[in-house]
Parts: C-alpha cells; structure tokens; sequence
C-alpha cells in the first residue's frame, strides 16, 4: 500500500472509531436515504470500560435522535423507541437493523453514500455521571443493506 492509500485508510478509520475516556465507539454508520425520507437508521459498535448505558443520541442532520429497539410480537416484527441501551462492562454492544439501533427523526436531507453523519452520543455510568461522545457515522448505501429485515 503506497502512502497516500495509507493516509486514506487511516482516515476513514478514525472517522469511524472514536475513544472518549472509558467509552469506545467503532464502525458508526448510517443507512442511505432517498429524497423525501424522514428517517434514517444508525447502527454501531459501542463499547465501555465500566457499566453504563447509551441515554440519547443527537446529530445536526435532523431535528432529533431516538434510540429503538425491534422486537417479535404475536409474529410481527415492531419497532419502540426505549430509554436506553444497557453497555454492560467490557463488552462490545452492536447497535443496527433488527435489534437495538438508533433512529434519525426528520432528516433535513437525504444522507447519501460516502457521506458523514455527525453524532453526539450522551452515556451515562452507574455513579449517574455523563459522558458526550461525538463520532461520525459513514453512510453506507442501501444496497449495501440488502436482505435486511429492517427499513426504516
């Protein structure tokens, strides 16, 4: 790999792996949308030190941030919004389609392919304190998300 694919590669991971004190956010992203689409899905890896949960997600891309979760009832996949994901100690939480994600309310515009969605994530550990985190989500395109059982 020559050094300016370097520098590139290098680039993309920081954009997706961010460390904030105990808390660790890696592979953020963020499904595309069409023109028109209120929504859009967040998925991501998120790992902390110590015990705590992930209480609120925001970004400037759109007017709020939720986080849901998807859940089988009677044989029907149904998608809430919930207070929080537990981060239990040391152990990598999968945020996307299908289980806990979090959701984009009223996009401003469509989050296209390649783009970056910036986020503010707010943790809070069992002593009650706060951490806010930013990342960038990269968005990925539909495609990239075919056979999903999710879509926003």
């Amino acid at each position: 790999m020559n050094s300016k694919n370097w520098i590139g590669a290098a680039a993309l991971l920081f954009a997706a792996q961010v460390y904030a004190a105990d808390v660790t956010v890696s592979d953020a992203w963020a499904r595309a949308t069409v023109p028109g689409q209120g929504v859009g899905l967040v998925g991501m890896v998120i790992t902390s030190q110590k015990d705590a949960r992930l209480i609120a997600v925001s970004s400037p891309a759109a007017a709020s941030g939720e986080i849901h979760t998807m859940s089988m009832d009677d044989g029907v996949m149904k998608m809430r919004q919930i207070e929080y994901v537990a981060l239990p100690e040391k152990e990598a939480v999968t945020l996307g389609p299908g289980g806990n994600h979090l959701m984009l309310i009223d996009l401003k515009q469509a989050l296209k392919a390649g783009d970056k969605v910036p986020l503010t994530l707010t943790v809070q550990f069992a002593d009650k304190s706060t951490l806010k985190l930013n990342a960038n989500a990269i968005v990925r395109s539909f495609a990239a998300h075919k056979g999903m059982h999710h879509l926003p």
